[in-house]
């Protein structure tokens, strides 16, 4: 049955039942440069169009109504998203996995929350900007039940893939996470969200290898650099599992292009998802468009074969 899905601020999908789509993974010699320039290897692989639709009412006005806290504030904005699908490609080699998404967005917003100078040069301050960057979202299963659904009544753990226009873009790896999801309360940082029936659903958001690929900029905020400083600085951590999927996006004539690469099986399989051509697995897409929190275009559960 296909399901609807959410990604909050740290990518949490939401979905609802229905028929699932397939994207076939086409076996290939000619291996993709990962640029964000679609070239002739493509060619081969065949193209599954994905539609991508809001988050349900239901879900928004449940946690609009039961959120205290910093995400209390974030359920009571509103946003529309106007992407409405998202063309993937798939490719595999003996080792490596390809997966191109391709999307139409009118802007190319690459900044997110950067620091703008108010007041004078002598008297002025360094403030968060509104500007918030696009984004691509996917998720696959590792363990328990696979749902796009992240705050159904569930207990599982997915390997979430993040590519950010602006914090991960220009170090040309995606932000890996694995995601934790419980009935029960978890150990460490969690965070409770609410199901469609009201229910508490915990979620976890682990950084793999313990880093993100990007730094906060720090600043004295009251020593003038220019009238923009970044808020976020990209960079390659030297951690394995958190710099084992590559990716890079390329935005032109009003189309987001993001290329990304991994290997089938990383090694890491509490925190990676393993490919293996002789099964079918399972993902789920969002995309951002200039727009964190629940404002985003989400897609139906998606089978993943092998061909």
């Amino acid at each position: 049955m296909k399901k609807s899905l959410l990604v909050l601020v740290c990518c949490t999908f939401l979905s609802s039942a229905a028929w699932a789509e397939t994207l076939e993974v086409a076996k290939t010699t000619a291996v993709p440069e990962v640029d964000g320039v679609e070239e002739a290897a493509w060619a081969t692989a065949p193209e599954l169009t994905v539609s991508v639709s809001q988050v349900p009412p239901k879900i928004i006005a449940t946690n609009k109504a039961k959120q205290t806290g910093k995400y209390a504030k974030n359920w009571s904005k509103e946003k529309p998203n106007a992407t409405n699908e998202v063309k993937l490609k798939a490719l595999y080699t003996d080792d490596m996995i390809f997966i191109r998404a391709k999307w139409a967005d009118s802007s190319q917003d690459d900044q997110h929350k950067p620091f703008k100078w108010e007041g004078s040069k002598e008297d002025g301050e360094y403030l968060a900007g509104k500007e918030r960057e696009d984004r691509l979202a996917m998720q696959f299963p590792i363990s328990g039940d696979f749902n796009s659904n992240m705050l159904a009544e569930l207990n599982s753990v997915v390997d979430m893939w993040q590519w950010k226009a602006a914090r991960t873009n220009a170090a040309g790896v995606i932000h890996d996470k694995h995601h934790v999801r419980s009935n029960a309360p978890l150990t460490g940082k969690f965070s409770t969200h609410y199901s469609a029936d009201g229910k508490e659903v915990y979620v976890a958001r682990k950084s793999d290898g313990g880093k993100s690929p990007y730094k906060s900029n720090k600043i004295d905020p009251f020593e003038y650099q220019g009238d923009t400083v970044v808020q976020y600085t990209p960079y390659v951590p030297d951690v394995a599992d958190a710099a084992d999927v590559k990716a890079k996006g390329a935005w032109k004539d009003g189309f987001w292009t993001v290329e990304i690469a991994r290997k089938l099986d990383t090694g890491n399989h509490e925190s990676d998802t393993v490919f293996d051509p002789a099964k079918k697995t399972q993902t789920a897409i969002a995309v951002f468009d200039s727009a964190g929190d629940h404002f985003h275009a989400v897609s139906n559960e998606i089978d993943v074969v092998f061909k």
